[in-house]
């Protein structure tokens, strides 16, 4: 975030909390009512309303919707602007943050490459390469075997979304994500991650996840399931709308991983740079992934 975006959401930030307060107050809500309605720990909702956190424009327009209020209210941009202004900041802060995801996060089934390519792409750039699902184990604090067999899929989701959104809270520029298979199926979880990452699909054909997994030593998909392939095509059949909502796509199908490295660093070399503003964008005639690195800078 430039200069200029900190300065105006410093400004907002100071107002936030004292609505927030007024607000809550104003309804009758406990701190953990409201928190729950938002979908936010209550933690972070005690950091908002004492002015020591910097929430995203995710977590107003929660907090609005859990408050039944506009975000011009939730905001208090009355002693700030007048209407018509504060209109305009609200979407200039839309806009700026929509054009500021700098981080990359790799979603598809197992077996497509996205440890492999997650890891080598971390490399290159000089990111940071993390796995959502050691987050959510983190969080869970039990293996996730013990995690779905006491609540199920709907308490893996659950975590998976906070998860996420601890991710978001944190900052996600200069980071490599890779994705559960299942994310897309969870649509809080997916629309957020396509609000804040450069996600990529990473697609191949079925015989090739199934052969990958199973060259990894993993045999479970195919033990004691003579349709585990017949599964298989039906998940990825039922997911690939879901998948192709992703803002790029790479088949690493027929392909080594130093042919889908390079297919992919031409990828995201082309959308990250066409993304930046113009004075942050490298030499168009540059080659290779040092456009990326000069962009960050």
């Amino acid at each position: 975030m430039d200069a200029e975006t900190r300065s105006e959401y410093e400004r907002i930030v100071n107002h936030l909390a004292r609505t927030l307060r007024s607000e809550r107050s104003l309804q009758g809500l406990s701190r953990y009512e409201l928190a729950q309605r938002a979908q936010l720990s209550e933690r972070y909702l005690a950091q908002l309303e004492s002015g020591a956190a910097n929430p995203s424009l995710t977590v107003l327009t929660r907090l609005a919707g859990a408050l039944k209020i506009s975000l011009l209210r939730l905001l208090d941009l009355a002693e700030l602007a007048t209407p018509t202004e504060a209109e305009y900041l609200i979407e200039r802060l839309r806009s700026r943050m929509a054009s500021t995801r700098h981080g990359v996060a790799l979603v598809g089934l197992r077996g497509a490459g996205k440890t492999t390519l997650g890891r080598l792409l971390a490399e290159r750039l000089g990111w940071q390469f993390l796995r959502l699902t050691e987050l959510i184990i983190t969080r869970a604090q039990i293996p996730l075997d013990e995690l779905f067999s006491l609540g199920g899929d709907a308490a893996f989701r659950r975590l998976e979304l906070e998860s996420l959104e601890q991710l978001v809270e944190t900052g996600t520029e200069g980071l490599v994500v890779e994705i559960g298979g299942g994310l897309v199926t969870n649509r809080p979880a997916y629309e957020l991650l396509r609000r804040q990452l450069t996600t990529v699909w990473l697609s191949t054909s079925p015989e090739e996840h199934m052969q990958r997994v199973v060259a990894q030593g993993d045999l479970r998909p195919m033990h004691g399931n003579a349709r585990a392939m017949e599964e298989l095509r039906a998940i990825l059949n039922e997911r690939t709308p879901m998948y192709e909502l992703a803002h790029l796509h790479l088949s690493t199908s027929h392909q080594s991983v130093t042919e889908s490295l390079e297919a992919l660093e031409v990828l995201l070399r082309e959308h990250l740079v066409e993304a930046l503003p113009s004075n942050k964008r490298p030499d168009a005639h540059r080659n290779g992934i040092d456009n990326i690195e000069a962009a960050r800078a």
